[in-house]
């Protein structure tokens, strides 16, 4: 049992550590852009929003600060250069908005306020206003529109960085036509994150939050995974992402896995508390190992995520996974190189499908949907473009191929593409099932159609 002066000691730990990063990220924007040039722009207090401030503290506590330059330093310094700096993002965040012009943002954000609205949710709360037009009325620019989401005060906006807005990205276009061509699809799913109702409830890991909103997102816009003919604003992986926040979605029901990611379910009672508990320890194992600055793991792994969920229908599979893997990581924090992850991606690689609930489950439309994504998904590759990346639909070359004893699709390209998006990607294992029963051990598949 812990000792009340060793309990004492713990907490006086971690608000230490919470008030040392509010204070870290606060001063290391404001000296960001006191090396700055700077222009009117968002006048933000710089903070760590809920989740992430919860995932350092435990990473301080744990390792020490060996990731604090990269969020408390680096990332505010791409903030502040997006927000206030006068070099090539100028251009795009100081542009005004007028949904008016912007049909394809007025059209995504439309979507995704009805989707929020559908699980019961105030708008207002979780995406910073009751109306996109209320939206955009509150945040007229580009990058105060960014600095409205849940990490604009803390991070900088993805595929927004100098490299991405070079003169061949623009190609002569006004700043209204690269945002509605280029960065529907990013903001959408910067707004997926969701400002939290509890913000003690915000999903974690990390991976989980990611996920979610990469599902969301992905829900209100189709394109920001699977873009149109010539589209632009596709994210690089995301379906990969997106995998795990439809393979929650369908454990937990669409509308819960919404309320979820807005703070307004606790995960616990959604998965069960022992699921809940072994999914955050295995977001966090590369980090143990590693001390790697980004707590993001696994992006491109979403089937061994879907097993954690899964077994965790199964009392006996349960209490075994947790006596063997999850109840020693709790007890003692091992020491940096131990291989944690290659344990446990062995354990759950070694548990067949046939033998997890999911298998036994009668396929039903969300499957079909999950299935659909994940063909998608195969038939989109990134490809780097000067300092940037581009993702846009292709055509394997081949059919695709289901695995039904491994719930996997695979297509025949030659290997990951430009940011490591492999060539397989986890198939409903209730879809995989039905197939087996029909006597077959492998299916090949066209793609989607257009």
């Amino acid at each position: 049992m812990i000792e009340l002066v060793d309990l004492i000691r713990l907490v006086r730990a971690v608000l230490a550590r919470r008030a040392a990063l509010e204070e870290g990220i606060a001063r290391g924007y404001a000296e960001a852009l006191g090396r700055l040039p700077p222009r009117p722009g968002p006048e933000i207090a710089a903070e760590l929003p809920s989740g992430m401030l919860e995932a350092l503290t435990v990473a301080g506590l744990l390792r020490d600060d060996a990731v604090d330059r990269h969020y408390l330093e680096l990332m505010p310094a791409q903030l502040a250069a997006q927000l206030r700096g006068r070099g090539p993002e100028e251009r795009l965040f100081a542009a005004r908005l007028d949904l008016r012009r912007l049909p394809r943002l007025r059209e995504g954000l439309e979507r995704l306020f009805a989707l929020v609205a559908s699980a019961n949710l105030p708008c207002a709360r979780t995406l910073g206003a009751s109306t996109p037009g209320q939206l955009i009325s509150a945040h007229p620019t580009f990058g105060e529109l960014y600095a409205s989401c849940h990490f604009g005060h803390s991070m900088p906006m993805l595929y927004a960085y100098p490299g991405d807005l070079t003169d061949d990205a623009w190609r002569g276009r006004s700043p209204d036509q690269l945002i509605d061509a280029r960065y529907v699809g990013p903001l959408v799913h910067e707004l997926s994150h969701l400002h939290p109702v509890d913000p003690d409830l915000v999903p974690a890991p990390a991976n989980l939050h990611e996920a979610l909103a990469a599902w969301i997102g992905s829900e209100a816009w189709p394109q920001q995974v699977f873009p149109a003919p010539g589209g632009e604003d596709a994210l690089p992986g995301a379906p990969w992402f997106a995998a795990l926040g439809g393979f929650l979605a369908l454990r937990i029901g669409a509308t819960e896995a919404v309320r979820a990611q807005a703070g307004a379910l606790d995960l616990r009672d959604a998965v069960g508390a022992s699921c809940a508990a072994a999914l955050r320890c295995y977001g966090w194992l590369t980090f143990l190992e590693t001390g790697a600055p980004h707590l993001l793991s696994d992006a491109f792994a979403p089937g061994r995520w879907w097993k954690l969920v899964d077994l965790h229908r199964d009392p006996a599979l349960a209490r075994r996974f947790e006596a063997e893997h999850v109840e020693p990581l709790l007890r003692e924090v091992p020491a940096p190189g131990v291989p944690l992850k290659a344990a446990w991606d062995a354990a759950l690689d070694a548990i067949p499908w046939p033998e997890l609930p999911a298998w036994r489950d009668a396929p039903d439309v969300d499957d079909e949907a999950l299935a659909l994504r994940a063909a998608c998904a195969l038939c989109v590759r990134t490809e780097r473009s000067g300092r940037s990346f581009r993702t846009s639909r292709a055509a394997p070359p081949g059919p695709l191929v289901l695995d039904m004893r491994a719930c996997e699709l695979r297509a025949p390209w030659p290997g990951p593409d430009a940011v490591g998006a492999p060539a397989n990607i986890p198939y409903p294992p209730a879809l995989c099932a039905a197939q087996a029963r029909a006597g077959r051990q492998h299916v090949d598949l066209p793609g989607p159609r257009a």
